[in-house]
């Protein structure tokens, strides 16, 4: 195992990135086959089946990856637990299929169910999601603690951690409501799912995955532009507005304050402004002024489609057609600023673990690769192109109720994400590259056996 920044490189995160990305085909396989038909019925069977192969198997999971090997870097400090992080996958994993399941049986309480009717399947799946990232919350922030006074990233996934927490008890709630209705009032039922489900989607894709997003391409896109990191007023600012945003439009979901929820929405997107501010910034001071690799590139893609949302949503509030964009907006959240961003970051982190696990100890020893002789950017450039393409005309069709429109979209997204996952493999499997025969050669006496 190599060592990356002083602590050992995580011998999770790799399969972590596999399931993610496993779990992102089969979102997008539900979406183009048409099984999932967000325009008909948001809260069918299928439909939560596409969302949460999307928000816990794809994003979640990938998070979790990147956050094993991400926070000991941070903190210079070893992750708490190694075992643990496998026993999180595991149980998550597991729990996600349980969840999936009994989505499709229940056809009682949810339209288009596939199964008979199994009403403890759902609550068991959810139980094992809460139990495995409760175990992430615990190892991942005993790690944090050992390093306070903590930095601004930090304090960024720090608080991600404490929403996902959040989120996760409510959907095991909003699970239990949905296979034994019986046990609420149908007022209780009514606050759960509106308001509670509201508070859910606020803590999840606006908490845990946008705050953790935030923290993390702080760090990783200073370090690969070699840019000074952003550590100023206006990053604290940044971090300020945008938490308080979101607890503020969590509370006011509960509390159904509509006026509560005005200046929570306020404090949000100036917070993301804010950011977004920083993150220009940072690519104007980066040392490397030639042309930039491709995860830096595309990442841009990402943000822009972030400060599209911005717009989008600012533009059509005064005039109250918000509601008309809500799916197209959150779906462009999930897969253009969230997705995106973690699939162009992926694409300069397997590369990199890739190369400190088979070449690092022979640095200095002989020839070695660079990180980009592990990828062709000039062939899975144009993956990414489709990705982002498909994904804005998917918005798009979702925003005009054009169904068939967002199914051939995301049958090409499903296109993009293949031949991704094709460059990600071989990134993964330097033995298998052409072109490093000699370098394979000199170095293999001391490659370790990556089936440890």
């Amino acid at each position: 195992m190599g060592v990356l920044y002083g602590v050992h490189v995580s011998k999770w995160s790799m399969t972590y990135f596999a399931a993610a990305w496993v779990c992102l085909v089969l979102a997008e396989i539900v979406w183009s086959s048409g099984l999932g038909q967000p325009l008909a019925n948001i809260g069918s069977a299928w439909v939560l089946v596409g969302v949460h192969l999307t928000t816990i198997g794809f994003l979640t999971l990938l998070m979790m990856g990147a956050l094993s090997q991400f926070v000991p870097v941070l903190t210079q400090r070893e992750l708490s637990s190694q075992p643990l992080s496998g026993i999180t996958l595991f149980l998550t994993l597991v729990g996600v299929m349980g969840m999936l399941a009994g989505f499709l049986a229940l056809p009682q309480t949810v339209p288009g169910g596939l199964f008979e009717s199994i009403p403890w399947l759902l609550p068991a799946g959810g139980s094992l999601v809460v139990l495995g990232l409760l175990m992430a919350i615990v190892n991942l922030g005993t790690t944090l603690a050992r390093a306070w006074p903590w930095a601004l990233p930090t304090w960024f996934v720090a608080t991600g951690l404490f929403f996902l927490l959040v989120t996760i008890l409510a959907g095991l709630v909003l699970a239990v409501a949905l296979s034994f209705p019986h046990l609420f009032s149908s007022h209780q039922l009514l606050v759960i799912g509106g308001r509670g489900l509201a508070s859910h989607v606020a803590s999840g894709v606006g908490g845990w995955l946008t705050l953790t997003a935030m923290g993390v391409s702080y760090k990783l896109l200073s370090m690969f532009t070699l840019s000074p990191e952003q550590h100023g007023a206006q990053s604290w600012m940044a971090f300020l507005a945008t938490t308080l945003g979101i607890a503020v439009l969590w509370l006011a979901r509960w509390l159904n304050a509509g006026a509560f929820a005005d200046g929570g929405w306020a404090a949000l997107v100036i917070g993301l402004i804010l950011y977004l501010g920083d993150i220009a910034a940072l690519y104007r001071r980066r040392k490397r002024r030639r042309q930039l690799e491709l995860n830096a590139r595309f990442a841009l893609i990402a943000l822009i489609f972030l400060a599209g949302i911005l717009i989008l949503a600012l533009t059509v509030r005064p005039a109250g057609q918000l509601s008309q964009l809500d799916i197209a907006l959150v779906f462009l959240a999930l897969y253009g600023w969230l997705g995106g961003l973690a699939l162009t970051q992926l694409y300069k982190i397997v590369p990199f673990l890739t190369w400190i696990r088979y070449f690092g100890h022979h640095l200095g020893k002989g020839k070695t690769p660079r990180f980009q002789d592990l990828v062709k950017e000039s062939r899975d450039r144009y993956a990414f192109m489709l990705y982002f393409i498909s994904i804005a005309l998917a918005a798009l069709s979702l925003q005009q109720r054009w169904e068939p429109g967002f199914r051939i979209m995301m049958l090409l997204a499903l296109i993009a994400t293949l031949d991704i996952g094709r460059a990600l493999y071989h990134a993964a499997h330097p033995l298998q590259l052409p072109g490093l025969e000699q370098v394979k050669q000199a170095a293999r006496p001391n490659l370790p056996d990556p089936r440890r």
